[in-house]
């Protein structure tokens, strides 16, 4: 037996066998799988795409989204959150009246998306929108009678089997998109493709497991919890959306269908990270710490700390690798009309960092059942970003619009620091040193990671740095946390 092989075996056994053991780790590592699969495939298809059709094919249905999206976030009465945090939320009638509740708002939305079509196609001087918008707000319709199964799985901390799902049925829309694309270039071809998926992720969730047979039901007292629940989480979904739409909506105003498909571009990209916190936020962050809150409320700050420095570390290398390559990924990969996303895209990261920052205290925020602290930090925030991004476009142009976009952020943020300071939640210093850390790596890799070799290894110290800080400081704090218990 070699040397290596006596010191692995103590780390497997000892390290990473436990490790894989926890329902936490086990759910982080699967959702992180997942995703990189599901961004790979967006990626591949957004790259098949730019070959078969024109930017501003994707401008006109970024406007389809917004309208879509902001019916649908307009009208969340927080189901998810209220299942998974609610001491009930397995109770077969509490499943069955937000089941019933999920459906007629499904059917809610497409009926809205017809008579908000005409509105937004007039705005937008774009007279195809009144046919696109209610097509595609079909989905909201379908979508809502999926499966309470997604809602339990969640709940469960066994959130593979949805995400799985989640990326067969955007697989199954990027193969349907792409291939009338390739003989109907036009927006009909992305429209065709969100149908078919939302088809297979709706029937696909009845394969997950439920603890119910789903049939409508209407229990009065848990439905009054359920909308006593969501109507911050309504506040709170319909402030997010106008703070993170009003670029979209600003640009397809006053910019043109090619500037407004660019621009999406771009910050689809850069949101990536954000993105992935996101989801291991909503499926494990959350759903562990609301566990904790309900079963042992004197030992969440203790398991707080650790899971947002991983957080805080795995945001930070994602950032700093998707400003490296940004440049590289538009200029090589995309065509030439594309070449100006890398530039808007570098912007957008620090919107995005700000993003992964601001969203953990909001993950914390929902654990404990704040929602309405929750719901008025977005309210801040889309007050803060109007003005900031106007002044900022107005003097400063695109690039000062995403300046001011990000500084929106920061009122939110401190505001929910104050917050989870009164529950002695609040991890400031954390936050900052963080920050401080991107704020480096991104001015050290713009001065020096000029080639693709530096800006490589400039990535790869900057990962291992920072691995290292949250390996050390993690030992630091159980060590801390072990004395003061002796």
């Amino acid at each position: 037996m070699t040397d290596d092989a006596i010191v692995l075996r103590p780390f497997i056994h000892q390290r990473l066998r436990p490790a894989l053991r926890n329902p936490a780790t086990f759910a982080s590592l699967t959702t992180v799988g997942l995703f990189a699969t599901s961004l790979l495939l967006k990626l591949v298809s957004n790259l098949v795409l730019s070959r078969l059709v024109l930017p501003d094919v994707f401008g006109l249905m970024a406007l389809v989204t917004i309208a879509v999206m902001g019916l649908t976030l307009l009208s969340d009465v927080g189901l998810a959150p209220a299942v998974v945090q609610h001491s009930k939320g397995s109770d077969p009638d509490f499943l069955r009246t937000a089941w019933t509740i999920q459906a007629i708002r499904g059917l809610a939305i497409w009926v809205g998306c017809w008579i908000a079509a005409p509105l937004v196609a007039k705005f937008y001087s774009e007279p195809i929108l009144v046919m696109l918008i209610p097509i595609v707000g079909f989905t909201a319709a379908i979508e809502g009678f999926a499966s309470t199964g997604i809602l339990t799985v969640q709940r469960r901390l066994k959130p593979t089997a949805m995400i799985s799902l989640n990326v067969v049925s955007q697989l199954l829309g990027a193969v349907v998109t792409c291939s009338l694309a390739f003989f109907y270039p036009t927006v009909w071809s992305l429209v065709v493709g969100a149908l078919a998926a939302s088809v297979c992720r709706t029937l696909g969730s009845f394969l997950l497991p439920s603890e119910i047979r789903h049939r409508f039901r209407w229990n009065p007292e848990f439905a009054r919890e359920l909308f006593h629940f969501g109507k911050w989480i309504f506040v709170s979904t319909a402030a997010t959306f106008f703070a993170m739409q009003v670029d979209r909506m600003m640009l397809g105003r006053i910019g043109s269908l090619e500037t407004l498909g660019l621009y999406t571009l771009a910050t689809t990209i850069a949101m990536l990270p954000v993105l992935l916190i996101t989801h291991i936020g909503d499926y494990v962050m959350f759903p562990l710490l609301a566990h904790s809150a309900r079963e042992t409320p004197e030992k969440l700050a203790a398991e707080v700390a650790p899971v947002r420095g991983r957080m805080l570390g795995f945001g930070l290398i994602m950032n700093v690798g998707v400003f490296a390559v940004a440049p590289i990924f538009f200029g090589r990969l995309y065509g030439v009309q594309y070449a100006d996303a890398g530039r808007l895209c570098q912007w957008m990261v620090f919107a995005g960092w700000g993003g992964v920052v601001s969203g953990l205290a909001v993950q914390t925020l929902k654990a404990i059942g704040d929602v309405r602290a929750m719901a008025t930090g977005k309210m801040i925030r889309f007050i803060a970003t109007i003005p900031c991004t106007l002044i900022g476009f107005t003097q400063f142009g695109l690039e000062g619009f995403i300046v001011g976009y990000t500084l929106g952020i920061v009122p939110e943020h401190l505001w929910n620091v104050w917050k989870l300071w009164k529950t002695r939640l609040s991890f400031p210093l954390q936050d900052l040193a963080y920050t401080l850390a991107f704020t480096a790596a991104i001015v050290v890799l713009h001065l020096f990671g000029t080639t693709i070799i530096s800006a490589a290894i400039l990535v790869c110290l900057v990962s291992g740095i920072t691995l290292a800080a949250v390996y050390w400081i993690e030992n630091k704090t159980r060590g801390n946390l072990a004395a003061q218990s002796a």
